[in-house]
């Protein structure tokens, strides 16, 4: 009984860790990497586009 409340609360701690790594909201750390990912690419493109 006790390995199944042990495999159980893994399962459950697994899929809150993952919800925070891979989840859609905005705090996740996904959404925070695209984010600054997508900030780089504008700045990139600006200073390609501004330089002659």
């Amino acid at each position: 009984m006790k390995q199944l409340i042990v495999m159980a609360a893994a399962i459950m701690l697994g899929a809150f860790i993952f919800g925070l790594v891979a989840g859609p909201q905005e705090g996740s750390v996904r959404s925070v990497l695209r984010g600054v990912w997508q900030q780089e690419v504008e700045m990139r493109t600006m200073n390609e586009a501004g330089a002659p």
